[in-house]
């Protein structure tokens, strides 16, 4: 049944010529979360759209956003010292997605043949089963061009959790907040399950038949599922935050879902710092195959020196290692600290 409508405005961005929406029909500006252009009431658009049936609240707030940023950032090896720098906390967007909402059961049917030993011989015997259970997940309800890729894969699947959504009231939105934006849906239900969410289905099926088996070695697996929907495509609003940035003139993503239970990111690479990591590894390995030549000392010396070379190997590739490994941490811990003190700045 399709719900009371409320009005929707729809932005085109002059640059990008990216489309923008928000809920909000008294906002006269607004910024272009992709290339940053500032946005004025001339292209506003005014159309009405479909309520959301419910919505999942942000439980986060901007500060726990980008505390999950510098943690991810500053933590992760290779990162650039300054990389800083280059994201602006102004640029943060806090966005309600579209999506649907199914929710059901599957019964997986699977046959296979197991291993087992008789008279020091392996032999196969066949095993079937049968492993039902639920499943609750939302999938993007928009199929347009103004989600860039990286966003549309994080957000294609969410896991569906009753106790945080509630029944959609558009007083649950704050209208005034000019860093708010929402995207309508744009596609049905019917195309969103039959893309996606019906494979999805079998692939949880498929692996709930798997951890059934068991860790043993088995051949000719084979599974055979179905599934009942009780809630086909009830449309959700779901909450994330996302920034973009630029390095070097490469563009950059961090992502988080709005109840902070994920995250994905991408981030350019110190490739100073990776060499010097490389070489340092590569003096390991080097070191790791010099007992190479003590089988030669002793092809053509005696066994005895054989032995000194390979007690002198041995010695030497625990120094090595430990000095190499050392000077490795010692690099990346003053990257990270560095990173730690710029992040104070943002």
């Amino acid at each position: 049944m399709e719900r009371t409508t409320l009005q929707l405005q729809q932005v085109t961005c002059p640059s990008c010529k990216r489309p923008i929406n928000t809920f909000n029909p008294n906002k006269l500006m607004a910024e272009c979360p992709y290339c940053h252009s500032k946005l004025v009431n001339p292209l506003v658009k005014p159309k009405n759209v479909t309520m959301p049936n419910r919505i999942i609240p942000f439980t986060t707030t901007e500060q726990d956003f980008e505390k999950a940023l510098v943690d991810a950032l500053a933590n992760q090896d290779f990162v650039p010292t300054d990389i800083f720098e280059a994201i602006h906390t102004g640029s943060v967007i806090q966005a309600y997605l579209p999506m649907y909402l199914f929710e059901g059961t599957y019964n997986a049917t699977w046959n296979c043949e197991s291993a087992y030993t008789e008279d020091k011989q392996t032999k196969w015997r066949s095993r079937n089963g049968i492993e039902t259970g639920n499943f609750a997940f939302l999938c993007l309800a928009n199929e347009g061009e103004e989600i860039p890729e990286e966003l549309r894969d994080f957000t294609r699947l969410f896991p569906y959790d009753v106790m945080m959504s509630k029944e959609f009231n558009p007083d649950m939105i704050d209208y005034n907040d000019n860093n708010l934006m929402t995207l309508e849906r744009n596609t049905d239900a019917t195309i969103v399950w039959q893309k996606y969410g019906k494979g999805l289905v079998e692939e949880l099926a498929q692996k709930a038949a798997i951890v059934q088996v068991g860790n043993q070695d088995i051949r000719n697996f084979r599974v055979s599922s179905n599934h009942q929907l009780t809630t086909r495509g009830e449309y959700v609003l779901v909450p994330f935050w996302f920034v973009y940035y630029n390095y070097n003139g490469k563009q950059y993503h961090f992502l988080m879902d709005g109840i902070g239970q994920r995250t994905c990111y991408s981030h350019p690479v110190d490739e100073k710092e990776a060499k010097f990591v490389d070489d340092k590894e590569r003096v390991k390995k080097i070191v790791k195959w010099l007992w190479v030549p003590a089988l030669v000392v002793a092809a053509l010396v005696n066994m005895t020196a054989a032995v000194g070379c390979l007690a002198v190997w041995f010695v030497a590739k625990i120094i090595v290692g430990r000095m190499m490994n050392g000077q490795i941490q010692d690099q990346l811990d003053k990257s990270k600290n560095l990173r730690l003190a710029a992040a104070r700045n943002l």
